[in-house]
């Protein structure tokens, strides 16, 4: 459901979110200036922040093909995110095409680019 300002229920765009930080440490489209703003902070605390964010993601890319091609067929991604690239299904699905993914996320981002 949407709000009047066409953004899904429940997302205030004055705050940060840590689903659309990750997007801009992936160098997404789907967050807004104060999660860059946020993002811009921790960087000033540690560099590697977007360097780290890019390594997890690989290591889930890395972790779910294993998985998939040892023979699990069924995967659920807990704090899935916003969708970008190398999602679990995409990535599942192309070491076996017949996976499974359930994705979960409590950010009203997230899921509406979900459904």
């Amino acid at each position: 459901m949407l709000q009047g300002d066409g953004l899904p229920q429940g997302v205030d765009p004055g705050k940060a979110s840590v689903a659309r930080m990750y997007d801009a440490m992936l160098g997404g489209e789907h967050n807004f200036a104060i999660d860059r703003e946020a993002v811009a902070a921790f960087t000033a605390i540690d560099p590697q922040v977007r360097t780290l964010a890019r390594a997890n993601r690989a290591f889930l890319g890395r972790a779910v093909r294993f998985l998939a091609e040892a023979g699990v067929r069924q995967f659920i991604d807990l704090g899935s995110g916003i969708p970008t690239q190398g999602n679990v299904h995409e990535v599942a699905q192309a070491a076996a095409p017949g996976a499974r993914v359930v994705y979960v996320d409590n950010d009203p981002v997230a899921v509406a680019h979900s459904e």
